[in-house]
């Protein structure tokens, strides 16, 4: 082999050693992103969670309120047939 081939391919694997560098930085980027993607989903979830539960404590206290205002009502009316 002559060394126009050698420096040739000493060139080569430069390269790809560089490239093989590269690589390994955006794996350990790559991961990174994956572990916040992950820690992302479960503020997500748990927030949804929040979300629907704050939702059945609403409707549940909507339901509370009606039927107070319903006693209210009947409580009026009597009063009001016993004053006529």
């Amino acid at each position: 082999m002559d060394n126009e081939t050698k420096k040739m391919f000493e060139i080569l694997i430069n390269k790809l050693d560089n490239i093989d560098g590269r690589l390994t930085g955006m794996d350990e980027r790559l991961t990174g992103i994956e572990t916040r993607q992950d820690e992302i989903f479960s503020v997500v979830n748990a927030i949804e969670h929040s979300s629907t539960t704050h939702k059945a404590e609403i409707d549940n206290m909507t339901h509370k309120i009606a039927h107070t205002e319903g006693i209210i009502n009947k409580i009026g009316n009597v009063i009001t047939e016993r004053s006529a």
